[in-house]
């Protein structure tokens, strides 16, 4: 029996691996595989027989402390996540060797990652390896934070406390008790890299893609490690997550970075690090008798929609499950470029290798004029455009609110930077088996990978806000400030659901469509032939009838509180002050306001009491502020 494990999860070339070794024969040797199309020998490193010790297994909480080897990591070796491999060698020279060919092992194997020696130099996507989730869900030793779980008081904050200092987290050690085998995919074991991981990396180098890789904790530790990027993927399961995790994906994001979640269950629990970031720690339930509890879930504390777009919606453990399927809308959406599909089709529906679940995340939604909007509940950005809807029925669990369903869709942040959400775990297995998944995928990496650039509009704007009425002609233009060489650059717009009026570089003349319908507009930013920057921007014009709603209530706004927003207030208290406000300054102003809300509430009138029209009353369940219903988090 052999097992080990790295000292630190990722090293850059030139740099040294340290591994910790525990082995029952005489001596070993260590062999070194990266993850491509296939598992790849990486030569560089002498693999001669090294003395060997037997130890135990350790605390769950403490690091282990096995013997230590080091390596010197060659420095031609390209960023990648890469296998260590433990051959025992008896005292007759016999080799005992692990299969090869595969990542997955319970003993004899350990997961670390070569960073870039040059980051972003070769390449702007960067790929975030679920380290802490491999570990949360680690049972070697008796040790993960579900059936086996270890109290530390004496950490602050307190919790369920696991080692990242023993072997597991990925491969090479157990999974924890009671979790079941993935009826699609049994070959490899749920919270492995070879089962979340090694299918989209084998699919990523087999399409020609380069991409950089790191662990959650250069994330955690190291705030600049985005900046040489462009993209940043998160893939799989990607459950467990430090405040300085989120905080660094925000700042990434409001920057104008990009962020693809091929993921689901993104995000739920939190964790501290402790130990010189060598354990962690987790209060996912009280434990009998503690004094100082603060669960750690993001939800209750800072729901992770604002950074992710969506929330836990709902599993399938155990066994086959429904297969449910994404149900396109607005299917001429850049994203769905290349499939041949069409509003109501549905994506992933197939019984052999399901896209949504094992676990899968929503955005709360309610249909308006028959298209799915995010209601922005829990903090869901309010550009986050639902592009598909799976609804979940019975033989899930844990489903969220009142109208359980998994969400794919993206929002854009302030700067321009587009934040895609996937949202199901299984993305990554079904993305080499499913040829419309593959083709967004490759809609996806091909755009994200670019620099982001701020789409502005629709312009011009109208009470001090980028809205457009049904068929409006609007316009938008890409934020040039601060690039020297736009003078130099090409404008490529794209418009879907629209029609594309008119383009002169920057700028871009839009026609709405006559109804209420979702409009994307993208940009690609080319220097000669180099695609070097893409935005999108995606809006939902007002029918008409809800344009000169919005109109009304805008002027009345405006009547009643001539130059001073805190008019209002103080008039439903104090009548009179109303009255003393009125000068010869604003009463031109009331004037325009009252033409303007003659003509359109005339536009209303007619349009209420035409034949067929039907008066939507306000949902009796929402409150004034707008908000819905809430339901209990599981």
């Amino acid at each position: 029996m052999i097992q080990g494990y790295p000292r630190k999860p990722s090293v850059v070339p030139g740099g040294r691996l340290t591994l910790h070794v525990s082995t029952s024969k005489p001596h070993f040797r260590v062999e070194f595989y990266r993850q491509g199309r296939r598992l790849v020998r990486m030569d560089g490193i002498p693999s001669g027989p090294v003395r060997g010790y037997n130890y135990p297994p350790g605390p769950t909480d403490q690091d282990w402390g096995w013997p230590a080897y080091d390596f010197e990591i060659p420095a031609n070796w390209p960023s990648g996540a890469y296998i260590a491999m433990f051959i025992e060698v008896d005292a007759d020279g016999t080799e005992t060797a692990p299969d090869r060919s595969t990542s997955d092992g319970v003993s004899a194997k350990a997961l670390f990652v070569v960073r870039s020696a040059n980051p972003g130099a070769d390449t702007k996507i960067l790929y975030k390896l679920s380290w802490a989730t491999f570990h949360a869900y680690n049972g070697t030793g008796y040790g993960s934070l579900y059936a086996e779980t270890v109290w530390s008081g004496r950490d602050r904050p307190p919790g369920f406390k696991v080692t990242t200092r023993r072997p597991g987290g990925g491969t090479g050690g157990v999974i924890m008790m009671g979790d079941p085998p993935d009826y699609y995919a049994p070959e490899s074991r749920r919270q492995t890299f070879e089962h979340w991981d090694a299918p989209f990396v084998r699919w990523l180098e087999s399409r020609g893609y380069r991409v950089d890789y790191c662990t959650d904790l250069d994330l955690h530790a190291d705030a600049g490690l985005l900046k040489p990027y462009n993209l940043l993927l998160s893939v799989g399961h990607d459950e467990y997550w430090s405040a300085e995790m989120r905080a660094a994906v925000d700042a990434f994001v409001a920057a104008g970075g990009n962020m693809a979640y091929f993921s689901g269950n993104i995000a739920f629990f939190r964790i501290h690090f402790t130990d010189d970031a060598t354990a962690f720690t987790c209060a996912k339930a009280e434990p009998d008798g503690s004094a100082q509890w603060t669960q750690d879930v993001w939800a209750t504390s800072d729901p992770e929609n604002r950074t992710t777009g969506v929330e836990f919606a709902g599993g399938w453990f155990d066994g086959k499950r429904d297969p449910v399927g994404y149900t396109v809308q607005h299917a001429d959406h850049w994203v769905y470029r290349g499939t041949g599909l069409s509003d109501g089709d549905i994506v992933g529906a197939d019984a052999q290798f399901p896209l949504v679940g094992y676990e899968c995340d929503g955005a709360h939604y309610l249909r308006k004029n028959g298209w799915a909007q995010a209601t922005g509940r829990h903090g869901t950005p309010p550009t986050f455009f639902v592009l598909g809807v799976a609804e979940l029925g019975p033989g899930w669990q844990f489903t969220l609110g009142d109208r359980p369903a998994a969400t794919m869709g993206l929002y854009t942040s302030p700067q321009g930077g587009i934040v895609f959400q996937g949202a199901t775990t299984d993305w990554p297995i079904v993305v080499g088996r499913n040829k419309t998944v593959e083709q967004i995928t490759v809609n996806l990496l091909d755009r994200l990978r670019l620099r982001s650039a701020r789409v502005v509009g629709p312009l011009p704007a109208r009470f001090g806000r980028a809205v457009a009425a049904a068929g409006d002609v609007t316009s938008f233009h890409v934020d040039a400030a601060g690039r020297v060489e736009k003078e130099r650059l090409q404008y490529q717009w794209e418009v879907a659901g629209g029609h594309l009026l008119a383009s002169a570089g920057a700028r871009a003349d839009v026609r709405m469509p006559d109804g209420a319908r979702p409009v994307t507009v993208s940009v690609t930013m080319l220097e000669g032939s180099e695609p070097i920057a893409f935005g999108s921007h995606t809006v939902m014009p007002l029918s008409q009838e809800a344009w000169l709603r919005f109109e009304i209530s805008h002027l009345l706004h405006e009547m009643i509180t001539p130059g001073d927003p805190e008019t209002a207030r103080m008039a439903l208290l104090h009548p009179e002050v109303l009255g003393e406000r009125l000068t010869s300054v604003n009463l031109p102003l009331i004037q325009d306001r009252c033409v303007r809300l003659q003509r359109a509430a005339a536009e209303l009138l007619k349009i209420c009491t035409s034949e067929g029209h039907r008066t939507v009353l306000p949902d009796p369940r929402r409150t004034w502020m707008g908000g819905a219903p809430d339901a209990r988090r599981p």
